[in-house]
């Protein structure tokens, strides 16, 4: 079997184990979605692209680490994931599709990988464990509302490339004490920083 199809296993809330075979290169869309007791899932080598709410609402997933081969993530594909704790995103990773992680609520860190151009809209969305973010050098544009109500997310580092954030982008960041702005920046969103409370020092480019 190399795809998994759309909606295989969903709702299925007693699935608590998923072997999956060495062949399997796609998994659906909603393919597990809302299997509430899934706590354990060992994706393999051979695996490419997760689709759509692949793993929307397995509230039981502690944890998620993507093989080598994948290159982009779903949106919504681990959505509403509230155990999750950790996530290992492979170097070969371009794109994260929107609300990819929306209300991982245990989610205490992220690491991109260098060759990260897209991060798409709510992303991370009320990750309100997430304490720190180092963004790669190549990600040129933060989308709306990626980080929005990060209450715990008190560090981030911008890359060197980046010309605009989006709307709403760290609404709601209320450990966030200061943020420097790189030299090309030319667009900041509406309410981007609103609601960061702690917020104490911005450096804007003078360009």
């Amino acid at each position: 079997m190399t795809h998994l199809p759309d909606r295989a296993f969903r709702n299925r809330t007693s699935l608590v184990l998923v072997a999956f075979p060495r062949s399997l290169a796609s998994i659906g869309t909603g393919a597990f979605e809302g299997c509430s007791s899934l706590s354990s899932i060992d994706l393999p080598a051979s695996l490419v692209a997760i689709n759509n709410y692949a793993f929307r609402g397995c509230s039981a997933l502690p944890s998620v680490t993507l093989p080598a081969g994948v290159t982009s993530i779903g949106m919504g594909a681990f959505a509403r994931c509230p155990s999750i704790t950790t996530v290992t995103l492979p170097a070969g990773l371009t794109s994260i599709g929107p609300s990819a992680f929306h209300l991982c609520s245990s989610l205490t860190r992220v690491a991109f990988p260098a060759g990260l151009t897209f991060i798409g809209e709510a992303a991370f969305f009320r990750c309100s464990s997430l304490t720190r973010v180092t963004f790669p050098a190549g990600l040129t544009s933060i989308s709306a509302a990626v980080f929005s109500g990060c209450s715990a997310l008190a560090r981030v580092t911008l890359p060197a490339n980046l010309t605009s954030i989006g709307d709403c982008a760290f609404d709601a960041c209320e450990a966030l004490g200061s943020v420097t702005f790189p030299a090309g920046l030319t667009s900041i969103g509406e309410a981007a920083f609103e609601g960061c409370s702690s917020l104490t020092s911005v450096t804007v480019p003078t360009t």
